[in-house]
């Protein structure tokens, strides 16, 4: 079960999108001493001097550029981690992809005040559900969808 949970919260994520980390080679929980040591690591391997017989080492070495760029910072890794790479484009206001629980609660009464729900966003759900060994109930919905809001426990 926790196996197809975790599917449906990566079907969300652009399939397009270059996952930084494993370009680096480590897990998305690493800290900036694991990062940076796993960059100058892959960027003496991949500099197109020491590659010079492979004519994608430049743009091999410009994406681990790129992906070490975005971790080292961590306000750019929380954007990268919850909306990818199209939450790095200049003017990226990450659309309607969450909510806090009291716009929700306000205009549709689904939460009632209840302290055993919790609202997750995607690296939440990473760090809460999938790496922990506790038992979760997960109830998938849209806010704005009446089916869904009359499946809303009242």
């Amino acid at each position: 079960m926790r196996i197809s949970l975790l599917i449906l919260v990566l079907c969300t994520t652009t399939l397009a999108d270059e996952d930084y980390y494993k370009l680096l080679g480590i897990e998305r929980d690493a800290d900036d001493r694991t990062i940076r040591k796993a960059f100058k690591k892959l960027a003496i391997q991949k500099h197109p001097d020491k590659n010079k017989d492979n004519p994608q080492a430049h743009a091999e070495f410009v994406k681990i550029n790129k992906a070490y760029e975005v971790l080292k910072d961590e306000e750019t890794r929380k954007k990268y981690d919850q909306f990818g790479e199209k939450g790095l484009e200049d003017g990226f206001q990450g659309g309607n992809t969450y909510q806090s629980w009291q716009f929700y609660n306000e205009n549709f009464g689904i939460y009632d005040d209840d302290p055993e729900i919790v609202t997750l966003n995607r690296a939440d759900f990473q760090r809460q559900v999938s790496d922990s060994n506790e038992m979760w109930f997960i109830n998938f919905y849209s806010t704005y969808c009446s089916h869904c809001h009359q499946l809303a426990p009242t």
